[in-house]
């Protein structure tokens, strides 16, 4: 028997022409459905799934891209990265950072002495000599729309996008950011491709653990992905770095502040690359705080009966810095 609540959800309907794009079952159903479904490969151990969508960052010049071609170059093949399984899979790389001159010079001991990639990793870059203007789109959305031509047209599995800035120049603000991860996770999960997104941080304190808050628009950008990690730079060496996982929606952190992948980065057989050298505690590879000791000088300053606008005075601060000072250390902190 009707209620005369679902009579009127039927005339409601009817006059504004409602579409229903949900569909409901029972949760025991869903997981009968969810039982069929093959579980994920992994593209970078627990760190990246097949189907998932992520992000990649660092600072600049930490070695961003130089991982993300080792990890296409692994899915390629199918081999595993860092003590990492992969699953071989085609990936496009769209290179938005280095020339062809760069790549290849990174890929090589000369002209003559390249690297053997795999023919299942296809690279991509902006070709300069189009048309790179539009009267209806922007060239980010020329970029967007660009990357899913290339992704349908090699019927490919993983890309890797290096960066981000180039699919929203202001990603940072965090409604350009949205729209930019509608189009990227409809892409995904449309056609079951898995993403990786390259970008960066802003100016970050050095001596402080790497956290989500760090990445460029991140209110907006973490919210949406599956997956996120990190490379942090270390006091043990210009060439050390450890990587860091922040974000995994369907599996539990491996790689968190006490447990990071210690590398190095090294050039072997003309490709440049990350090389585990073990693991340890992000702590490790943060530079201490040094403790500030002008509060207790400004403090003996004040036992010896100078007032505070001397102690400013020859200090260098202002009178109100010396203030806060003398409060805190009277208050036991």
């Amino acid at each position: 028997m009707r209620t005369n609540r679902q009579n009127s959800i039927d005339i409601n309907i009817k006059k504004s022409d409602y579409k229903n794009i949900l569909t409901d079952k029972t949760a025991n159903e869903w997981l009968k459905i969810g039982s069929k479904i093959p579980n994920p490969k992994p593209l970078f151990g627990s760190m990246w799934h097949q189907g998932e969508v992520g992000i990649l960052f660092s600072n600049t010049g930490k070695g961003k891209s130089i991982l993300a071609v080792q990890l296409a170059d692994a899915i390629s093949k199918g081999t595993p990265i860092l003590g990492e399984n992969t699953d071989k899979y085609k990936v496009l790389y769209f290179d938005f950072e280095l020339s062809t001159k760069a790549f290849q010079k990174r890929y090589s001991k000369s002209n003559s002495e390249l690297y053997t990639f795999s023919s299942d990793f296809i690279r991509i870059e902006i070709d300069r000599s189009k048309n790179l203007e539009s009267k209806s789109l922007s060239f980010e959305q020329l970029i967007i729309n660009s990357i899913t031509i290339q992704a349908l047209k090699n019927n490919t599995n993983v890309l890797i996008i290096d960066n981000i800035t180039y699919l929203a120049a202001s990603n940072e603000k965090s409604h350009e950011a949205l729209e930019l991860m509608k189009i990227i996770l409809k892409l995904s999960r449309e056609y079951g491709i898995s993403i990786l997104l390259i970008a960066h941080t802003p100016k970050r304190d050095i001596y402080s653990p790497i956290q989500l808050e760090d990445l460029a628009g991140s209110k907006a950008l973490s919210n949406f992905v599956d997956i996120c990690f990190c490379i942090g730079e270390s006091i043990k060496g210009d060439n050390i770095r450890y990587i860091k996982q922040l974000k995994n929606r369907n599996y539990p952190i491996e790689y968190g502040q006490e447990n990071v992948i210690n590398c190095e980065i090294v050039k072997e057989n003309s490709f440049l690359k990350f090389n585990m050298i073990g693991f340890g505690t992000e702590k490790e590879h943060l530079q201490a705080v040094k403790e500030d000791k002008r509060p207790y000088e400004a403090f003996e300053l004040k036992n010896s009966g100078k007032t505070n606008v001397q102690i400013a005075k020859l200090m260098d601060v202002n009178e109100k810095t010396i203030r806060r000072w003398l409060k805190k250390l009277e208050n036991g902190h």
